[in-house]
């Protein structure tokens, strides 16, 4: 079921819509608070199911949730190789009540079709149909472009500072009703959103006091991609090109002089910090970088000169953008030396589990390898395959 105008309270959650949310379950993960595994739900009975369904149909007419599925239970994971002092060591892992994650689903299902026809074509997050390679492809190939036009390209990669958890409730509430018609369907995502608190637990069993949330959408969920997804889907109109995946940003401008290229960049840069700013997103100025690409030998040591609140962006020769390292002549190169390191460092693993009495069966290793090694070795293959460093790491 769409939204549309007619949505209303009598049209609440049906039996179809829990069915299609409950297959998408995965067996095997974590509760919540509530502690309702996957499982008590994929092998409930018929009777549980319709129960189920006219309680989340109470939830929706009456835009109310129960006190439990508003508290998330986050774990602080720690990072290898990271001192276990500092808090940013530790990847913190939000486990929701399970019947609540079913509602987020039903709600995504039912706005999904409505939000994607009007989300601009260079946001490419958690979309069907869109993948990082397409975005890194189109990066390159805009690039490449440039090369046969005599052109340099300059590309700004901007990082936004807990980007999920910085988005503002009223500024989101007011593009929501901007992007779905039905209101009621609006003021229920809203209170999925209101009131969040959350309690810290280690991996030693301490937890911290209960805090709440203001600001953000929820980690852990299924509906906070689409959701910010909304939230910066008007993006001002630039002179450079944009490419996004959720909060992956950047953008690019080719001119055949520098002076023309940096100008453009500088000027761009002032329109997007200043829409930024407007909906209370932070753009961390020391994580952001700069490139230029161009084919000029003689100018190789040449840096742009981007300026963001008068403090001069980081230049890199070949910075990463969605997991892709590109150089300046698109040649790829150190990307592939990682590549080449990474999965030789996998394939050694395989090596040993084929070695052992214990996990060396054919289905174990066909999974193990496109689990480690193909995933890693043909990662955005499209961009880089044409690459003569290609060849030489196959052969290595």
């Amino acid at each position: 079921m769409q939204c549309n105008d007619n949505s209303s309270k009598t049209m609440p959650p049906g039996a179809e819509e829990l069915s299609e949310a409950m297959s998408k379950l995965k067996p095997g993960k974590s509760p919540g608070r509530d502690n309702i595994h996957p499982e008590f739900v994929i092998h409930q009975s018929t009777t549980t199911s319709g129960w189920l369904c006219a309680f989340y149909t109470s939830c929706y007419q009456r835009l109310k949730l129960p006190k439990t599925w508003r508290r998330a239970s986050v774990i602080a994971l720690p990072k290898p190789n990271k001192p276990a002092e500092d808090p940013k060591s530790y990847r913190p892992i939000s486990l929701l009540c399970v019947p609540f994650k079913i509602l987020e689903r039903m709600i995504h299902s039912r706005i999904k079709p409505v939000v994607d026809s009007q989300l601009p074509r260079e946001q490419a997050g958690f979309r069907r149909g869109r993948s990082t390679a397409d975005q890194v492809t189109l990066l390159c190939q805009d690039i490449e472009d440039s090369f046969q036009d005599n052109e340099k390209a300059g590309v700004v990669y901007l990082d936004l500072t807990a980007a999920y958890d910085t988005v503002w409730h009223r500024g989101l509430h007011l593009k929501l009703l901007r992007t779905i018609p039905d209101r009621h369907m609006v003021k229920f995502i809203m209170e999925t959103l209101s009131n969040r608190s959350f309690v810290l637990q280690t991996s030693s069993g301490q937890c911290s006091r209960l805090r709440r949330l203001k600001n953000g959408v929820l980690q852990g969920s299924v509906l906070s991609p689409m959701l910010f997804n909304v939230y910066i889907h008007d993006l001002p109109d630039t002179a450079s090109r944009k490419y996004g995946y959720a909060d992956d940003l950047a953008i690019m401008l080719s001119r055949p002089t520098w002076k023309a290229m940096e100008e453009g960049l500088n000027e761009d840069m002032g329109t997007l910090v200043a829409y930024l700013r407007r909906w209370r997103l932070q753009l961390s100025v020391g994580k952001s970088v700069a490139a230029a690409y161009h084919l000029s030998t003689r100018e190789a040591k040449r840096e742009l000169e981007v300026r963001v609140d008068n403090k001069c962006l980081e230049v890199q020769q070949a910075p990463k953008y969605l997991g892709v390292r590109l150089d300046r002549t698109l040649s790829f190169k150190q990307h592939l030396e990682e590549v080449k390191a990474k999965v030789t460092s996998r394939v050694a693993l395989i090596r040993r589990l084929a070695g052992t009495t214990w996990g060396a069966s054919a289905k174990t290793l066909r999974i193990s390898t496109q689990a480690l090694v193909f995933s890693a070795a043909e990662y955005c293959a499209p961009v880089w395959s044409r690459s003569p460093h290609a060849r030489k790491s196959s052969r290595e």
